[in-house]
C-alpha cells in the first residue's frame, strides 16, 4: 500500500513541476494556464477565464450618442502607472523654464485610487496634449508621508505670479487624533527646483480643507475650498496678500446643484467679466458618483451658478467617476475653451483626459467638430 502512496505523490510532484514548468516558459498565471490545460480536453471552466478589459474609449451601453470627443494623456508618472488624478494647467504665452514651455500642469499619481503615490508632479506641453516631465526634475516634488495610507498627500493647484510657480497642495494626517489637514505652499523660479514647504493653512476640526483653488486677481490671492461646516459640503472662499497669512473663511453660494449632490471639487478660472470654475458635485462623503458642472461668478467667487452635468459619461475610462478638472480660455481659438479632467473606469485605473468646449450663452459645450455645431446645439437644447 505504500508502494502505492509513494507512487501517487511522486506523480503529484511530477504534475506540480510540469505545471510550474509550463507557466514560466510561457509567462502565464496559475489560473490562465490551468484554463487552458482544461479547455485543452474540451473542460469549459468560465470561472477561471482571464477578464475582459474594456479599451478606455468603449462607448457605455444604454447611453446616448457621445457629444465629447476627449484625448487621454500619456503621462510618465513617477510610479510608472501611468495613472493620475487632480490636474491643475497653466497657460503662460510668454513660456517658462529652461525649456520655455507654455503649459505647466501640476497633478498626483493615484494608481487604482491609492493614496501613497498621490504626492505633486509636474509635467510641461507645447500644445497641452503631448506632456512631459521638464528636464532636471525629479518628480515627485514631495515626497510620501511616514504612515501612508493614512498620511498622504493631494489635490495640487497652481499660480503663476511675479515670474514664479506658486504650487499648494494638501496634507491630510489620520495618523493623529484628531486628524490634521494643513494646505502648504512651494515656489519655483525654473519648474526644476522648488522651495521647503510653508504652511499656509491647517485645521483639525473636520473642516477637510479639499480642493484648494487659487488665483491672484492683480491685488491679492483669493482662495476656494471645499470644507465642512454644519455637517454640510460648502465652499468657502479666503484672500490673502502673501499666499501664506489668509482672512477667515467666508461661505459661498451656490445655485443649481439638485440634492443630494453637494461640491466636492472645485477648481476657478478668471475671464473678462467672471469667474469661470469646473465644479464637481457627488453624493455622499469620499465623492462617490462625482460628475463635472462648469460655473460661474459674477461677484468674485462668493456666489455661483450652475446647471447640470458638464459632460455625459459615454466612455469606459469614465464609467465610474468624472473627477477634479481644469479649465483654461483658449489662447488661439476665440470663444473656445481647454479642459482637462480626471476620470476613473469601472476597475478604477485613473487617466487625465483633454476636451474642447466652447461656450453658448452660460453654458460650456463640448465641440462636435466646429464650435458654429456646438452652438447651435446649445441654443436648441
Amino acid at each position: 500500500m505504500w508502494l502505492l502512496s509513494l507512487l501517487f505523490v511522486s506523480v503529484l510532484l511530477l504534475c506540480a513541476l510540469v505545471f510550474l514548468g509550463l507557466s514560466f516558459q510561457h509567462d502565464l498565471s496559475s489560473r490562465a494556464l490551468l484554463f487552458k490545460i482544461l479547455r485543452r480536453f474540451g473542460l469549459e471552466a468560465k470561472f477561471l477565464r482571464t477578464a475582459r478589459f474594456a479599451t478606455p474609449y468603449q462607448r457605455l451601453k444604454n447611453t446616448s450618442e457621445p457629444v465629447h470627443h476627449p484625448i487621454l494623456l500619456n503621462l510618465e508618472t513617477s510610479d510608472g502607472s501611468g495613472q493620475a488624478t487632480h490636474p491643475d494647467v497653466l497657460y503662460i504665452p510668454e513660456g517658462f523654464g529652461e525649456g520655455k514651455w507654455p503649459y505647466w500642469m501640476a497633478c498626483t499619481p493615484y494608481p487604482y485610487r491609492d493614496p501613497r503615490f498621490e504626492n505633486p508632479e509636474i509635467f510641461v506641453s507645447r500644445d497641452g496634449v503631448l506632456w512631459d516631465v521638464p528636464d532636471g526634475l525629479n518628480n515627485p516634488l514631495v515626497p510620501s508621508l511616514s504612515k501612508p495610507p493614512l498620511d498622504h498627500h493631494s489635490d495640487p493647484d497652481m499660480v503663476f505670479h511675479h515670474g514664479c510657480l506658486w504650487l499648494f497642495y494638501r496634507q491630510t494626517v489620520r495618523s493623529k487624533t484628531p486628524h490634521e489637514n494643513k494646505l502648504f505652499l512651494i515656489k519655483s523660479r525654473d519648474g526644476v527646483r522648488w522651495s521647503q514647504p510653508v504652511e499656509a493653512l491647517s485645521d483639525d476640526t473636520g473642516r477637510e480643507l479639499l480642493s484648494p483653488a487659487v488665483i491672484h486677481d492683480g491685488h491679492q490671492f483669493l482662495s476656494w475650498t471645499v470644507e465642512i461646516a454644519d455637517a454640510q459640503f460648502v465652499i468657502v472662499r479666503r484672500s490673502s496678500l502673501d499666499g501664506v497669512t489668509w482672512s477667515s473663511a467666508e461661505k459661498c453660494k451656490v445655485t443649481g446643484l439638485e440634492a443630494p449632490r453637494h461640491p466636492w471639487h472645485i477648481d476657478v478660472t478668471p475671464e473678462s467679466g467672471r469667474l469661470s470654475a469646473v465644479l464637481v458635485s457627488c453624493i455622499g462623503r469620499g465623492g462617490g458618483k462625482s460628475r463635472i458642472h462648469y460655473a460661474f461668478s459674477d461677484d468674485q467667487g462668493l456666489s455661483w451658478s450652475t446647471q447640470g452635468f458638464l459632460l455625459d459619461q459615454c466612455y469606459e475610462f469614465e464609467a465610474d467617476v468624472q473627477y477634479r478638472g481644469s479649465l483654461l480660455p483658449s489662447q488661439e481659438r476665440a470663444g473656445e475653451y481647454d479642459l482637462w479632467y480626471s476620470a476613473s473606469c469601472s476597475r478604477h485605473f485613473f487617466s487625465i483626459a483633454y476636451v474642447r468646449l466652447c461656450r453658448s450663452h452660460d453654458r460650456l459645450l463640448p465641440l462636435r467638430g466646429n464650435a458654429e455645431q456646438a452652438v447651435a446645439a446649445g441654443k436648441h437644447s
